[in-house]
């Protein structure tokens, strides 16, 4: 258990907040502890201007990897994101037949990778009778083993986007992917942080798996990225696994939610908020005419960071460029935000920061 509650854990990221604004901390460096001296600082020239906590920058999270231009979650996709400019990459993480956890969005594995071309799976494909799939027909990286997911090979899911990297790239493990987060520093020469998402733990729960949580935490462990202060943000979009999460780590979990019905059942839940971020559908933070709705706001006062997802460069609103679209987000006070596309991110960021 913490050895603090969850309200002394929320002043101490206030307090840090407080006592060094100068410092413009990147919500990283603010939730997650110290690092470097320079860590998350704003250059020489340039400040933040919006109400994001501590007026720090947010940060660029690499969604998947820099998944617009590379098959997403691969060493490589990871690999561009952080040379894009990303501070954070984001593998989420599923489990294999034999326990193992493997970066993948999804449940199943036709729309990622080439398993409907290899003969020796095709009996493998079958329903679920998960109420969340709808009787899905397709292969579930729940009944192959990781040496079985190896044979596999990613592919690029989103109609228009280039398909010329389709079939190069192995399924990476989470602790392939620390390694690889361990052994590079962003473009701003600080640690690189990582983004796990457990998904659908409730439902790996009821295979009679191991605890999700639990084996993040040990992967983290061994790549010496669990304790107190590393560069890492646990999330989920289940907030009974949140809850207890922030029972087992020091590090910051992210409370997920597509919509406000979502927020609204979380917050139901007793002893919320009980989570260190909050991570919102962008549609959440800002109406159709490009207001606030007061969902930062309101997690803010709580002293609590909010992450928007997910910016697209192929896909936004009509009639609204990828530029104004992000500036609009990014006016609203968000503490970091989610990119398909990190270069955009990292780009339209700094012109923010050095505006004229």
């Amino acid at each position: 258990m913490k050895p603090t509650s969850h309200t002394m854990k929320h002043a101490r990221i206030l307090a840090a907040l407080i006592l060094a604004p100068a410092l413009a901390l990147s919500a990283c460096d603010t939730l997650a502890g110290p690092g470097p001296a320079d860590s998350g600082a704003i250059s020489a020239g340039g400040s933040w201007p919006y109400a994001s906590l501590g007026r720090a920058k947010p940060i660029v999270i690499g969604h998947r990897g820099a998944s617009g231009h590379v098959p997403e979650h691969t060493l490589e996709s990871y690999q561009r994101a952080l040379n894009d400019g990303a501070d954070c990459i984001e593998p989420d993480l599923v489990m294999t037949k034999d326990n193992v956890l493997v970066a993948r969005h999804d449940l199943y594995l036709s729309t990622t990778t080439n398993v409907a071309s290899k003969p020796e799976f095709a009996a493998r494909r079958r329903k679920t009778d998960d109420a969340a799939y709808e009787g899905r027909n397709d292969w579930w990286v729940e009944d192959f083993t990781l040496a079985e997911i190896k044979s596999l090979r990613a592919v690029q899911p989103f109609e228009g986007r280039t398909k010329v990297f389709d079939g190069l790239y192995q399924i990476p493990t989470f602790d392939e992917v620390l390694m690889l987060a361990k052994s590079r520093v962003t473009v701003a020469s600080n640690p690189v942080c990582v983004y796990p998402e457990a998904k659908a733990p409730a439902h790996h729960a009821r295979l009679g798996k191991p605890d999700m949580g639990d084996e993040i935490l040990a992967a983290l462990a061994r790549h010496g990225m669990a304790a107190k202060g590393s560069p890492v943000f646990i999330q989920s979009f289940e907030p009974d696994f949140v809850r207890a999460m922030n029972a087992k780590t020091e590090l910051p979990v992210i409370m997920l939610v597509g919509d406000k019905a979502a927020l609204d059942v979380a917050m139901a839940k007793p002893g919320a908020p009980f989570w260190d971020g909050l991570g919102a559908n962008q549609g959440m933070v800002m109406d159709a005419e490009g207001k606030s709705t007061g969902v930062v706001e309101a997690s803010h006062a709580r002293g609590i960071p909010v992450h928007t997802w997910t910016f697209r460069d192929d896909s936004t609103p009509k009639g609204v460029t990828i530029d104004t679209y992000m500036k609009q987000i990014l006016s609203l006070g968000i503490d970091g935000f989610f990119t398909d596309f990190p270069i955009t991110g990292y780009r339209v960021r700094n012109e923010v920061t050095f505006a004229p």
